[in-house]
Protein backbone atom coordinates (compact mmCIF):
# COMPACT_ATOMS: atom_id res chain seq x y z
CA UNK A 1 0.00 0.00 0.00
CA UNK A 2 2.81 2.73 0.98
CA UNK A 3 4.30 1.88 -2.53
CA UNK A 4 0.72 2.62 -4.40
CA UNK A 5 0.36 5.61 -2.08
CA UNK A 6 4.01 6.78 -3.45
CA UNK A 7 2.89 6.38 -7.40
CA UNK A 8 -0.25 8.01 -6.37
CA UNK A 9 1.49 10.85 -5.01
CA UNK A 10 4.16 10.81 -8.23
CA UNK A 11 1.68 10.81 -10.75
CA UNK A 12 0.17 14.60 -10.43
CA UNK A 13 3.41 15.33 -9.67
CA UNK A 14 5.06 14.23 -12.82
CA UNK A 15 2.12 15.68 -14.49
CA UNK A 16 2.99 19.50 -13.23
CA UNK A 17 6.52 19.12 -13.73
CA UNK A 18 5.74 17.68 -17.53
CA UNK A 19 3.77 21.03 -18.37
CA UNK A 20 6.71 23.40 -16.94
CA UNK A 21 9.39 21.45 -18.58
CA UNK A 22 11.00 21.61 -22.70
CA UNK A 23 12.16 19.05 -25.36
CA UNK A 24 13.11 15.47 -23.63
CA UNK A 25 12.43 16.93 -20.43
CA UNK A 26 8.92 16.73 -21.26
CA UNK A 27 9.10 13.40 -22.18
CA UNK A 28 10.93 12.17 -19.50
CA UNK A 29 7.97 13.42 -17.39
CA UNK A 30 5.22 11.91 -19.32
CA UNK A 31 6.67 8.53 -19.52
CA UNK A 32 6.83 8.84 -15.56
CA UNK A 33 3.50 9.94 -15.28
CA UNK A 34 2.11 7.58 -17.28
CA UNK A 35 4.27 4.42 -15.35
CA UNK A 36 3.15 5.91 -11.79
CA UNK A 37 -0.26 6.20 -12.96
CA UNK A 38 -0.28 2.42 -14.28
CA UNK A 39 1.77 1.65 -11.28
CA UNK A 40 -0.88 2.74 -8.68
CA UNK A 41 -3.74 1.30 -10.66
CA UNK A 42 -2.07 -2.04 -11.29
CA UNK A 43 -0.66 -2.27 -7.80
CA UNK A 44 -4.00 -2.70 -5.68
CA UNK A 45 -5.55 -4.76 -8.54
CA UNK A 46 -2.31 -7.20 -7.46
CA UNK A 47 -2.86 -7.29 -4.44
CA UNK A 48 -6.48 -8.22 -4.12
CA UNK A 49 -5.82 -10.80 -7.20
CA UNK A 50 -3.17 -12.19 -4.64
CA UNK A 51 -5.58 -11.64 -1.48
CA UNK A 52 -8.17 -14.04 -3.83
CA UNK A 53 -5.61 -16.40 -4.53
CA UNK A 54 -4.57 -17.13 -0.86
CA UNK A 55 -8.37 -16.93 -0.09
CA UNK A 56 -9.07 -19.71 -2.80
CA UNK A 57 -5.81 -21.90 -1.33
CA UNK A 58 -7.39 -21.83 2.18
CA UNK A 59 -10.45 -22.96 1.36
CA UNK A 60 -8.75 -25.04 -0.78
CA UNK A 61 -7.00 -26.56 2.22
CA UNK A 62 -9.99 -26.36 4.60
CA UNK A 63 -12.28 -28.52 1.75
CA UNK A 64 -9.32 -31.29 1.40
CA UNK A 65 -9.01 -31.17 5.36
CA UNK A 66 -12.94 -31.75 5.77
CA UNK A 67 -12.46 -34.93 3.37
CA UNK A 68 -9.59 -36.13 5.20
CA UNK A 69 -11.48 -35.81 8.74
CA UNK A 70 -14.62 -37.69 7.13
CA UNK A 71 -12.56 -40.30 5.27
CA UNK A 72 -10.69 -40.84 8.93
CA UNK A 73 -13.99 -40.64 10.50
CA UNK A 74 -15.80 -43.31 8.29
CA UNK A 75 -12.63 -45.49 8.86
CA UNK A 76 -12.63 -45.40 12.53
CA UNK A 77 -16.28 -46.19 12.68
CA UNK A 78 -16.14 -48.78 9.77
CA UNK A 79 -14.93 -52.14 12.25
CA UNK A 80 -16.86 -50.70 15.29
CA UNK A 81 -20.93 -50.42 13.48
CA UNK A 82 -19.69 -53.85 11.69
CA UNK A 83 -19.13 -55.72 15.06
CA UNK A 84 -22.74 -53.85 16.26
CA UNK A 85 -23.82 -55.73 12.87
CA UNK A 86 -22.54 -59.32 14.05
CA UNK A 87 -23.69 -59.04 17.91
CA UNK A 88 -27.24 -58.33 16.39
CA UNK A 89 -26.99 -60.76 14.33
CA UNK A 90 -25.64 -63.48 16.52
CA UNK A 91 -28.20 -65.81 17.80
CA UNK A 92 -26.18 -68.05 20.19
CA UNK A 93 -25.84 -66.04 23.95
CA UNK A 94 -22.16 -67.10 24.38
CA UNK A 95 -20.83 -66.28 21.03
CA UNK A 96 -22.71 -62.92 20.85
CA UNK A 97 -21.40 -62.03 24.80
CA UNK A 98 -17.56 -62.70 22.79
CA UNK A 99 -18.42 -60.12 20.65
CA UNK A 100 -19.66 -57.36 23.01
CA UNK A 101 -16.88 -58.01 25.17
CA UNK A 102 -14.72 -56.61 21.89
CA UNK A 103 -16.87 -53.72 21.82
CA UNK A 104 -14.72 -52.11 24.96
CA UNK A 105 -11.17 -52.13 23.68
CA UNK A 106 -12.75 -51.40 19.63
CA UNK A 107 -14.50 -48.20 21.19
CA UNK A 108 -11.08 -47.15 23.22
CA UNK A 109 -9.13 -47.43 21.05
CA UNK A 110 -11.30 -45.69 18.44
CA UNK A 111 -12.34 -42.77 20.24
CA UNK A 112 -8.55 -41.96 21.72
CA UNK A 113 -6.81 -41.97 18.09
CA UNK A 114 -9.55 -40.05 16.71
CA UNK A 115 -8.71 -36.55 18.74
CA UNK A 116 -5.21 -36.90 17.20
CA UNK A 117 -3.53 -35.98 19.79
CA UNK A 118 -0.61 -38.07 20.93
CA UNK A 119 -0.12 -40.04 24.53
CA UNK A 120 -4.23 -40.11 25.20
CA UNK A 121 -5.23 -42.73 27.62
CA UNK A 122 -8.93 -43.62 27.30
CA UNK A 123 -10.63 -45.83 29.99
CA UNK A 124 -13.81 -47.89 30.31
CA UNK A 125 -15.69 -47.53 33.96
CA UNK A 126 -18.42 -49.47 34.22
CA UNK A 127 -21.49 -49.42 37.17
CA UNK A 128 -21.95 -51.65 39.40
CA UNK A 129 -25.62 -51.16 40.93
CA UNK A 130 -24.24 -52.24 44.38
CA UNK A 131 -25.13 -50.89 46.98
CA UNK A 132 -23.19 -48.76 47.27
CA UNK A 133 -23.28 -47.73 43.34
CA UNK A 134 -19.85 -47.38 41.78
CA UNK A 135 -17.67 -47.21 38.51
CA UNK A 136 -15.33 -49.63 38.17
CA UNK A 137 -12.32 -49.18 35.90
CA UNK A 138 -12.39 -52.52 33.83
CA UNK A 139 -10.01 -51.47 30.86
CA UNK A 140 -7.91 -48.72 29.59
CA UNK A 141 -6.13 -48.48 26.81
CA UNK A 142 -3.06 -45.82 25.14
CA UNK A 143 -0.96 -43.92 27.21
CA UNK A 144 0.51 -46.61 29.81
CA UNK A 145 -0.70 -46.35 33.34
CA UNK A 146 -4.06 -48.53 34.29
CA UNK A 147 -6.68 -46.24 35.99
CA UNK A 148 -7.44 -47.61 39.35
CA UNK A 149 -9.45 -45.42 40.99
CA UNK A 150 -13.22 -46.35 41.90
CA UNK A 151 -15.86 -43.98 42.17
CA UNK A 152 -18.09 -44.91 44.73
CA UNK A 153 -21.34 -43.58 45.93
CA UNK A 154 -21.05 -41.62 49.34
CA UNK A 155 -17.80 -40.05 48.94
CA UNK A 156 -17.52 -36.64 46.70
CA UNK A 157 -15.65 -38.50 44.36
CA UNK A 158 -17.51 -40.70 43.62
CA UNK A 159 -21.21 -38.68 43.96
CA UNK A 160 -19.94 -36.47 41.34
CA UNK A 161 -18.65 -39.00 38.63
CA UNK A 162 -22.36 -41.15 39.40
CA UNK A 163 -24.28 -38.08 39.11
CA UNK A 164 -22.74 -37.29 35.62
CA UNK A 165 -23.45 -40.18 34.23
CA UNK A 166 -27.17 -40.86 35.64
CA UNK A 167 -28.00 -37.49 34.17
CA UNK A 168 -26.04 -38.05 31.23
CA UNK A 169 -23.73 -35.18 31.47
CA UNK A 170 -20.54 -34.73 29.65
CA UNK A 171 -17.29 -33.41 31.68
CA UNK A 172 -14.18 -31.55 29.98
CA UNK A 173 -11.69 -30.18 32.06
CA UNK A 174 -8.80 -27.74 30.38
CA UNK A 175 -6.58 -28.20 33.56
CA UNK A 176 -6.94 -30.53 36.48
CA UNK A 177 -6.21 -27.38 38.79
CA UNK A 178 -9.33 -26.16 38.21
CA UNK A 179 -11.41 -29.47 39.76
CA UNK A 180 -12.14 -29.14 43.25
CA UNK A 181 -10.01 -31.26 45.47
CA UNK A 182 -11.10 -34.43 45.94
CA UNK A 183 -12.66 -35.03 42.49
CA UNK A 184 -11.77 -36.33 39.34
CA UNK A 185 -8.52 -37.56 40.55
CA UNK A 186 -7.73 -41.05 38.42
CA UNK A 187 -4.23 -41.62 38.18
CA UNK A 188 -2.18 -38.40 38.96
CA UNK A 189 1.13 -40.38 38.58
CA UNK A 190 1.34 -39.14 34.80
CA UNK A 191 0.33 -35.69 36.06
CA UNK A 192 -2.37 -35.26 33.24
CA UNK A 193 -4.00 -32.20 32.58
CA UNK A 194 -6.75 -32.75 30.43
CA UNK A 195 -9.93 -34.70 31.47
CA UNK A 196 -13.06 -35.46 29.07
CA UNK A 197 -16.03 -37.81 30.56
CA UNK A 198 -18.96 -38.67 28.58
CA UNK A 199 -21.39 -40.77 30.01
CA UNK A 200 -22.74 -44.73 28.54
CA UNK A 201 -26.18 -44.66 28.60
CA UNK A 202 -29.43 -45.63 26.30
CA UNK A 203 -32.72 -45.42 26.60
CA UNK A 204 -31.97 -43.76 30.64
CA UNK A 205 -30.11 -47.01 31.40
CA UNK A 206 -26.81 -46.18 32.44
CA UNK A 207 -23.75 -48.68 31.52
CA UNK A 208 -21.07 -46.63 32.78
CA UNK A 209 -18.61 -43.93 31.59
CA UNK A 210 -15.57 -43.72 29.20
CA UNK A 211 -13.01 -41.34 30.41
CA UNK A 212 -10.22 -39.61 28.11
CA UNK A 213 -6.98 -38.10 29.82
CA UNK A 214 -3.81 -36.13 28.30
CA UNK A 215 -0.47 -34.89 29.93
CA UNK A 216 -0.76 -31.34 28.37
CA UNK A 217 -3.76 -28.99 29.48
CA UNK A 218 -6.16 -27.57 27.14
CA UNK A 219 -6.12 -31.02 24.61
CA UNK A 220 -9.59 -31.66 24.20
CA UNK A 221 -12.46 -29.27 22.35
CA UNK A 222 -16.20 -29.42 21.68
CA UNK A 223 -15.24 -31.63 18.69
CA UNK A 224 -13.91 -34.12 20.69
CA UNK A 225 -16.67 -34.11 22.98
CA UNK A 226 -18.90 -34.65 19.87
CA UNK A 227 -16.73 -37.85 18.74
CA UNK A 228 -16.23 -39.31 22.11
CA UNK A 229 -20.49 -38.54 22.74
CA UNK A 230 -21.00 -40.39 19.39
CA UNK A 231 -18.73 -43.52 20.42
CA UNK A 232 -20.26 -43.72 23.94
CA UNK A 233 -23.39 -43.81 21.95
CA UNK A 234 -22.17 -46.85 19.73
CA UNK A 235 -20.79 -48.53 22.60
CA UNK A 236 -23.77 -48.64 24.86
CA UNK A 237 -25.87 -49.88 21.80
CA UNK A 238 -23.62 -53.02 21.64
CA UNK A 239 -23.65 -53.52 25.71
CA UNK A 240 -27.81 -53.47 25.42
CA UNK A 241 -28.01 -56.24 22.80
CA UNK A 242 -29.08 -59.15 24.86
Amino acid sequence: MAVALVFVVLSPVASMLTRDASGRTVIGWAVVQALATAAAFLIPQVRQIRSEQRQAKAEEREFDTRVEVKLALNDALEPVVRLLGEIAQEPRRGPRDQLRAQAVPLVLTTAAGLTGEDRVRACWFALDPGPPQRLEPQESLGRAGPVTTVFTGGTPAGDAALALVTDNRPLRVDAMAEVPAGQWQLEDVDGYESLLVVPVTVANVAFGMITLDALEPGTFDDDDVALLRLMAGLLGTALSIR
